[in-house]
């Protein structure tokens, strides 16, 4: 009886504590479930939920992003997660030194690079295969119109002179453009964009910076475009009649967009209007390479080295033309008199090892190609040369060889130059193969497609059936000449 009572009333004081318990969290809950339906009525946690690839809002006014953190949140992914992207898949993020040195990255880039992925992203960080739907692209969120011009009154006077400066700047270092200084170039342009988003003419000069660094090898020709085109929309935006985006718009046709008549009417009315130095210049000369006026093209190179004296990139194009031309002694002693000048660029060690094969037999000039590797082990052009080499020599191991690390170098091997394995699997004598990889450098907007139609090399591809069926999808001009010749043969 004793021990029922005891019961008893440890029952009634758990039965009291469970009451009270109760009247508590009467009290409180409502204020946590308010807590709760905020947070997952927010935006960000929605679309996360839902498994979209979103910006984060914090980061949506922002340009450029200053570390793996900031870029990940923008991704709402984790910074493992984006820094796989950027070593497997060419995610645009720049160092600002060595390679250890803090790493940023610019939107518009990342903008670029999302849409080039196309419009279903696996969700990588998840580890799912499941699609998930690629995010609305920054600029369609935001709610001004595309041709809704900038407030420039919000801008202080004191950043729109320093933009200006800038500007000025980049067209002084322009005048002696050298692959040392491009680098520096278009980081004053990015940031004379940064400081007044409202002038045209900087990201209409930051568009070419960007182009001659896709064609210098120094960013992958894609992505460099992907973020020029950008450049140039944002420029007409602003200024439709904006010379320098012009320019650059002529030029991506020719590379990238491959609209031949577009660009030579870009070029020309650009020529005629007024003087351009030599990126005008240079450009129109490309696509007389491209149509094989290779006269013409020297023509014009040879003018805007005279304009332009102290700049690399006029000669040094021109001793690519005189290489295609057939002549390559004259190639060479171009190369060796930009060497003594100090102005030694990829372009011109790709054609001296190219020129040296051509000129004596292959087999005399592996010592010399092997010493040009060892100098410039970055230079695929050169390596794929020596591949080249071994392989019409007989020595096909090492050709593999030289093939395999340009192809598995980790995060290296997303940047290697197609048309350099073409030339290692030509001196194989794999030619599908290497007609493969030489429609995908003819995508990529390549400076080497542009002289498919005249480089000596591929003239052991002229009678095979894949090289013709490529040439035909790529349709190649003709010249004008050329075709009013045909027309009156007719």
């Amino acid at each position: 009886m004793k021990l029922l009572c005891q019961r008893g009333c440890l029952g009634r004081a758990q039965s009291k504590r469970q009451c009270f318990h109760a009247q508590t969290l009467r009290k409180i809950f409502p204020v946590v479930q308010s807590e709760l339906n905020s947070i997952q009525a927010g935006p960000v946690h929605a679309l996360r939920k839902a498994g979209r690839v979103t910006p984060s809002y914090d980061l949506k006014s922002q340009s450029r992003l200053d570390s793996w953190k900031s870029i990940a949140l923008y991704f709402g992914r984790t910074c493992r997660t984006v820094q796989r992207w950027h070593c497997e898949n060419g995610l645009p993020v720049h160092r600002a030194g060595g390679i250890k040195s803090s790493v940023f990255a610019y939107v518009d880039e990342l903008e670029g690079w999302m849409r080039n992925r196309g419009s279903v992203v696996t969700d990588e960080s998840a580890g799912s295969s499941k699609p998930v739907p690629a995010r609305t692209p920054l600029g369609e969120e935001a709610s001004t119109s595309p041709n809704q011009k900038l407030n420039s009154s919000l801008i202080p006077e004191q950043a729109k002179a320093r933009s200006r400066d800038l500007v000025d700047l980049s067209y002084k270092m322009w005048e002696s453009l050298s692959h040392g200084n491009l680098q520096a170039i278009v980081r004053f342009l990015r940031e004379a964009c940064d400081q007044d988003p409202t002038n045209a003419t900087a990201f209409g000069c930051l568009s070419l910076a960007l182009i001659a660094e896709g064609l210098w090898g120094d960013v992958r020709p894609e992505a460099a475009y992907l973020s020029a085109g950008a450049a140039v929309r944002r420029a007409f935006e602003m200024d439709s009649e904006e010379i320098e985006a012009k320019c650059a718009d002529a030029w991506l046709k020719t590379i990238s967009t491959r609209d031949w008549e577009g660009a030579r009417r870009g070029f020309d009315a650009i020529l005629n209007h007024r003087s351009m130095g030599t990126r005008a210049l240079n450009g129109r000369a490309l696509l007389h390479i491209v149509e094989g006026c290779l006269e013409e093209a020297s023509s014009l190179l040879l003018e805007a080295a005279e304009r332009n004296p102290l700049s690399s990139s006029p000669m040094a194009l021109y001793c690519w033309n005189q290489y295609l031309a057939g002549e390559y002694a004259n190639a060479l002693d171009q190369v060796e008199q930009i060497r003594a000048g100090g102005r030694p660029c990829p372009i011109t060690e790709a054609v001296e090892a190219m020129a040296f094969i051509q000129i004596e037999e292959p087999e005399v000039h592996i010592d010399r190609l092997e010493a040009m590797v060892a100098a410039s082990p970055r230079n695929d052009i050169v390596r794929g040369v020596l591949g080249y080499t071994y392989g019409t020599t007989g020595q096909d191991r090492k050709a593999r060889k030289v093939l395999d690390a340009i192809t598995d170098s980790g995060s290296r091997a997303m940047r290697c130059e197609p048309y350099a394995i073409a030339l290692i699997l030509i001196g194989l004598n794999e030619r599908p193969m290497a007609v493969e990889w030489l429609e995908k450098s003819f995508r990529n907007g390549s400076l080497w497609s542009l002289g498919f139609q005249s480089d000596p090399i591929l003239e052991a591809l002229s009678n095979d059936p894949h090289y013709l069926l490529f040439l035909g999808r790529a349709s190649y001009p003709t010249s004008m000449s050329a075709s009013s010749h045909l027309a009156s043969a007719s």
